[in-house]
């Protein structure tokens, strides 16, 4: 590789940190700061010039899209031999490939079952009905709750604390060990339990983690900001012994504290690592002038943060627009116009533009008017391929042929011969009798006696298990996933004629190239099994490369929530329904870190913009089935008038004329605003001043309890 040539596009703070290569390395990259491009020239010179060899070096991700950005730019520089070597891909990818080698220190066969939301969900119903719990008539003890608090259970590892097990009596500790041992029994791990598992093997199995140790001698992390306990824990184990750990990333666009992110891992990285070096990629390479000034100024807000002032040699571009609506209707009908207008004046076509929102169901009024306007647009973030019923059907067969032991699988396939009262019967006999739901199948007449059925049920059973048990003694000896999806696709096709070939060709195709791309890898697993975990684990990071593909074909508007949009840049980017209780959210009103995430969010959304951002609210909006009157959101304020322009000043004479603030010191006689009452004057305070009596000129005399309605006092 010729270094000038490499070295010719980079700034001098991006060649410090490709050539730093020992110790502890910590990179702010402002967003837009070519960070991807400071990585993979990283690894390239790591290889080419230092002489690392590929297969010391352990490079994380987030998503496969990111892992494959950084193959393809790699590939570019070196051979693919080089490539091969190397363990570069998502945190779960990696770590569930170590699982797969090192499963029997666990108790786990290398052919474990990742289960997806989907699979948890079923277990979680089945326990709350064997403990006669009713998740409908309980608010806390609802699925969905359930199964987030499992997560947050394993992203911190709270396992390891004995006060999680001290009270037996706990309802919620009861379900959580009868879910682990369902999981177990099954042999399957969730989407936590790679993480969690991980952690265990290292943990108990010092022997294990030495070897890691060894060969993972150089440790990279992108986006470090989005890593959990967990993940942050296998990292600092690994990279104990050579303390070469290169991590990447941004407080500013710290958004996934729901999904068990802790910014404090970045934050803290110097106190982890004393010697460390932190480096700050700030310069720009995305947005004008005054987006970037813009994103600036609404960021120094934050008080939790690694100070950086993000700038850029970029033209100067356009003020941020603001555009007040009447309505939501409206809004949409603006952002549609707008786009037909921009068109129209300038080359952008509809891929150049976004239009972001802060909760998914902000959406529809704006694809109906799209709609109207005949703009074509794409939603991101919508069903997974493995949510269709004919996909689910085929690989629930994959599974149980790879794990006779994924009892949901076995379940979901047995359904259609029998009743739940049957299945509930088989379960119990499980429970009963100590074996797994194959186990009771596979012997089933055996079982006649206790489970009551009709005798057609009992043939349709005996038929069922001894097409099963031939197709499995067909395919023991084919060599790899294709061969075996594909005599299970033709059982199917043969078994029920409502399918067609057609239903599982997206599959088939997935299989081949899994095949293809695992016979190239020096430890490939070209199984069945193995293609089941890269498939799962990459429907659950909400991946798809074919739709990807797809969609690069045709010229759409991008619509999707601000969440999504991280890592994407427009032309164009729409921010809508910025309000408050919508932009900030109502739940982010509680406490200072919530805010301070909401206005990283806010953040992100405008970083995503190349030449123009345009924010949009509304007057009024129905919102959880009811019209509401929030104003506008305080990043709007936040902003101040040397970054924005306003488009209809005459609309936003209501409120960016009459600026409000919000103070914390109220007396008696002073003018006030609420959000849903308008003005008015404080008559009494009394409680410690945590109630006002105050009259307001339109609705009357009333009393507002302050720590649920914040007021705001008209600036002077």
């Amino acid at each position: 590789m010729n270094s000038s040539l490499l070295w010719a596009s980079l700034n001098n703070t991006q060649r410090q940190v490709i050539e730093t290569i020992n110790g502890p390395i910590m990179v702010i990259a402002g967003a837009g700061s070519g960070k991807t491009r400071v990585i993979t020239y990283r690894i390239v010179h790591m290889i080419k010039n230092i002489g690392v060899n590929p297969s010391n070096i352990l490079a994380l991700t987030f998503t496969n899209k990111a892992a494959k950005e950084m193959k393809n730019r790699i590939l570019n520089m070196i051979n693919q031999t080089d490539l091969n070597k190397m363990s570069l891909g998502t945190f779960h990818s990696i770590f569930s490939n170590i699982l797969r080698k090192e499963s029997h220190w666990l108790g786990y066969r290398s052919n474990y079952t990742i289960y997806d939301k989907k699979d948890s969900e079923s277990v979680i119903k089945k326990i709350l009905d064997e403990i006669n719990l009713n998740p409908t008539t309980s608010c806390f003890f609802t699925t969905k709750k359930i199964i987030k608090k499992i997560s947050e259970i394993k992203n911190n590892l709270y396992i390891y604390n004995d006060k999680f097990y001290k009270n037996n009596k706990n309802i919620f500790s009861i379900i959580y060990k009868l879910y682990v041992k369902r999981c177990l029994k099954a042999e399957a791990l969730d989407f936590d339990d790679i993480l969690l598992h991980t952690n265990h093997l290292f943990f108990h199995f010092p022997n294990v983690l030495r070897k890691y140790q060894e060969k993972f001698k150089y440790i990279l992390v992108d986006e470090y900001q989005d890593t959990n306990i967990s993940q942050n824990t296998i990292i600092k184990n690994l990279a104990q012994k050579h303390r070469n750990i290169f991590v990447v990333g941004d407080d500013a666009q710290s958004i996934y504290s729901f999904r068990g992110a802790d910014i404090s891992n970045i934050l803290n990285f110097h106190r982890d690592y004393n010697e460390a070096k932190v480096f700050r990629l700030e310069q720009n390479y995305r947005s004008t002038n005054r987006i970037v000034e813009a994103s600036n100024k609404i960021i120094s807000f934050n008080k939790n943060q690694i100070l950086k002032k993000v700038w850029t040699n970029n033209e100067k571009g356009e003020k941020v627009k603001i555009y007040c609506a009447s309505s939501e209707r409206e809004e949409a009908q603006y952002i549609a116009s707008h786009i037909l207008e921009t068109k129209k004046k300038t080359k952008f076509k509809n891929k150049d533009f976004a239009i972001l929102y802060r909760a998914n169901r902000q959406s529809h009024i704006i694809e109906y008017v799209l709609q109207e306007k005949k703009i074509p647009y794409k939603i991101y973030g919508s069903i997974s391929i493995s949510k269709r019923k004919e996909i689910r059907d085929l690989l629930s067969y994959f599974r149980i042929f790879t794990n006779s032991n994924d009892e949901e699988s076995f379940l979901y396939i047995i359904k259609k011969i029998c009743s739940k009262k049957i299945i509930r019967s088989i379960l119990t006999l499980s429970r009963n009798e100590e074996k797994t739901v194959y186990e009771i199948l596979k012997n089933f007449q055996s079982y006649y006696s206790s489970i009551k059925m009709k005798q057609e049920t009992k043939n349709n059973f005996e038929i069922f298990i001894s097409k099963i048990e031939n197709l499995r003694s067909q395919i023991k000896n084919h060599k790899n996933a294709y061969t075996t999806a594909k005599s299970i696709v033709n059982f199917l096709l043969k078994e029920n004629n409502t399918y067609h070939n057609d239903d599982f060709q997206y599959i088939l195709e997935n299989i081949f190239r899994y095949v293809k791309e695992q016979e190239q890898l020096e430890n490939g697993d070209a199984s069945l099994s193995g293609f089941l975990r890269f498939f799962f684990l990459k429907e659950e990071e909400g991946n798809n490369d074919n739709e990807e593909k797809k969609e690069k074909e045709y010229d759409k508007v991008s619509l999707m929530t601000i969440h999504l949009s991280k890592g994407l840049e427009f032309s164009v980017v729409f921010i809508v329904g910025l309000e408050e209780n919508l932009f900030p959210s109502k739940s982010s009103l509680e406490n200072q870190f919530k805010l301070e995430e909401e206005r990283r969010l806010f953040y992100v959304a405008l970083t995503r913009a190349q030449k123009k951002a345009v924010l949009t609210y509304t007057r009024s909006r129905f919102l959880w089935g009811k019209k509401t009157s929030n104003g506008p959101s305080r990043f709007i304020r936040e902003l101040q008038d040397k970054f924005i322009i306003v488009e209809n000043k005459k609309k936003l004479t209501c409120y960016s004329q009459k600026k409000y603030i919000f103070k914390n010191f109220l007396k008696k006689g002073i003018k006030v605003f609420h959000k849903n009452f308008g003005e008015g004057i404080i008559l009494d305070l009394e409680n410690k001043n945590e109630i006002a009596t105050i009259k307001f000129h339109k609705s009357g005399k009333k009393k507002i309890f302050l720590k649920l309605d914040k007021l705001i006092i008209p600036e002077t």
